[in-house]
Protein backbone atom coordinates (compact mmCIF):
# COMPACT_ATOMS: atom_id res chain seq x y z
CA UNK A 1 0.00 0.00 0.00
CA UNK A 2 1.32 3.45 -0.91
CA UNK A 3 1.07 6.43 1.37
CA UNK A 4 -1.62 7.94 -0.85
CA UNK A 5 -3.65 4.73 -0.63
CA UNK A 6 -3.24 4.77 3.14
CA UNK A 7 -4.37 8.39 3.33
CA UNK A 8 -7.42 7.57 1.20
CA UNK A 9 -8.31 4.63 3.46
CA UNK A 10 -7.94 6.89 6.50
CA UNK A 11 -10.21 9.52 4.91
CA UNK A 12 -12.85 6.87 4.20
CA UNK A 13 -12.85 5.98 7.90
CA UNK A 14 -13.49 9.63 8.79
CA UNK A 15 -9.95 10.81 9.52
CA UNK A 16 -8.66 14.12 8.26
CA UNK A 17 -5.17 14.21 6.82
CA UNK A 18 -3.57 17.49 7.84
CA UNK A 19 -1.31 19.35 5.40
CA UNK A 20 1.90 18.74 7.41
CA UNK A 21 1.25 14.97 7.28
CA UNK A 22 0.58 15.13 3.53
CA UNK A 23 3.89 16.94 3.01
CA UNK A 24 5.73 14.53 5.29
CA UNK A 25 4.24 11.62 3.32
CA UNK A 26 5.26 13.12 -0.01
CA UNK A 27 8.82 13.69 1.17
CA UNK A 28 9.42 10.53 3.21
CA UNK A 29 6.89 7.77 2.66
CA UNK A 30 8.74 5.19 4.76
CA UNK A 31 8.96 7.38 7.87
CA UNK A 32 5.35 8.50 7.44
CA UNK A 33 4.15 4.89 7.24
CA UNK A 34 6.16 4.05 10.36
CA UNK A 35 4.64 7.04 12.16
CA UNK A 36 1.11 6.03 11.16
CA UNK A 37 1.76 2.41 12.21
CA UNK A 38 3.02 3.56 15.61
CA UNK A 39 0.03 5.86 16.07
CA UNK A 40 -2.38 3.08 15.14
CA UNK A 41 -0.76 0.73 17.65
CA UNK A 42 -0.68 3.39 20.37
CA UNK A 43 -4.33 4.32 19.95
CA UNK A 44 -5.58 0.72 19.72
CA UNK A 45 -7.70 -0.51 22.61
CA UNK A 46 -5.50 -1.72 25.44
CA UNK A 47 -5.18 -1.07 29.15
CA UNK A 48 -6.61 2.41 28.53
CA UNK A 49 -9.81 2.86 26.55
CA UNK A 50 -9.36 4.80 23.30
CA UNK A 51 -11.48 7.62 24.76
CA UNK A 52 -8.94 8.16 27.55
CA UNK A 53 -6.05 8.03 25.10
CA UNK A 54 -7.76 10.64 22.91
CA UNK A 55 -8.39 12.89 25.92
CA UNK A 56 -4.74 12.56 27.00
CA UNK A 57 -3.60 13.40 23.47
CA UNK A 58 -6.00 16.35 23.44
CA UNK A 59 -4.51 17.68 26.68
CA UNK A 60 -1.01 17.40 25.24
CA UNK A 61 -2.08 19.09 22.00
CA UNK A 62 -3.60 22.00 23.94
CA UNK A 63 -0.49 22.38 26.09
CA UNK A 64 1.72 22.26 22.98
CA UNK A 65 -0.56 24.63 21.02
CA UNK A 66 -1.05 22.30 18.05
CA UNK A 67 -4.31 23.36 16.41
CA UNK A 68 -4.56 20.43 13.96
CA UNK A 69 -3.95 17.93 16.78
CA UNK A 70 -6.47 19.69 19.03
CA UNK A 71 -9.15 19.31 16.37
CA UNK A 72 -8.23 15.72 15.48
CA UNK A 73 -8.05 14.57 19.10
CA UNK A 74 -11.32 16.32 19.97
CA UNK A 75 -13.00 14.43 17.13
CA UNK A 76 -11.33 11.16 18.15
CA UNK A 77 -12.45 11.60 21.75
CA UNK A 78 -16.02 12.39 20.67
CA UNK A 79 -16.08 9.39 18.29
CA UNK A 80 -15.02 7.19 21.19
CA UNK A 81 -17.68 8.32 23.61
CA UNK A 82 -16.32 11.46 25.25
CA UNK A 83 -18.95 14.03 26.16
CA UNK A 84 -18.64 17.74 25.50
CA UNK A 85 -18.23 18.21 29.26
CA UNK A 86 -15.33 15.70 29.37
CA UNK A 87 -13.65 17.41 26.43
CA UNK A 88 -14.07 20.87 27.99
CA UNK A 89 -12.72 19.63 31.33
CA UNK A 90 -9.71 18.13 29.54
CA UNK A 91 -9.03 21.49 27.87
CA UNK A 92 -9.34 23.26 31.23
CA UNK A 93 -6.84 20.87 32.84
CA UNK A 94 -4.45 21.32 29.91
CA UNK A 95 -4.67 25.09 30.30
CA UNK A 96 -3.20 24.78 33.78
CA UNK A 97 -0.50 22.38 32.59
CA UNK A 98 0.48 24.98 29.99
CA UNK A 99 0.34 27.78 32.58
CA UNK A 100 2.72 25.84 34.81
CA UNK A 101 5.30 25.63 32.02
CA UNK A 102 4.93 29.33 31.25
CA UNK A 103 5.45 30.25 34.89
CA UNK A 104 8.33 27.82 35.25
CA UNK A 105 10.05 29.11 32.11
CA UNK A 106 9.64 32.67 33.44
CA UNK A 107 11.44 31.91 36.72
CA UNK A 108 14.85 33.36 35.70
CA UNK A 109 13.21 36.61 34.62
CA UNK A 110 11.09 36.73 37.77
CA UNK A 111 14.17 36.12 39.94
CA UNK A 112 16.05 38.90 38.16
CA UNK A 113 13.07 41.26 38.50
CA UNK A 114 12.63 40.39 42.17
CA UNK A 115 16.29 41.26 42.85
CA UNK A 116 15.99 44.69 41.23
CA UNK A 117 15.55 47.78 43.35
CA UNK A 118 12.50 49.89 42.58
Amino acid sequence: MTIQERFEAMKKSGAEIQRPMELFGALDEKSTMAHLDAKQATFAAGSLPVKYKALAALAAAVALDSSPCIVNNTKLAKQNGATKAEIMETIAVAKFAKAATVLSASTPALEWLNAQAE
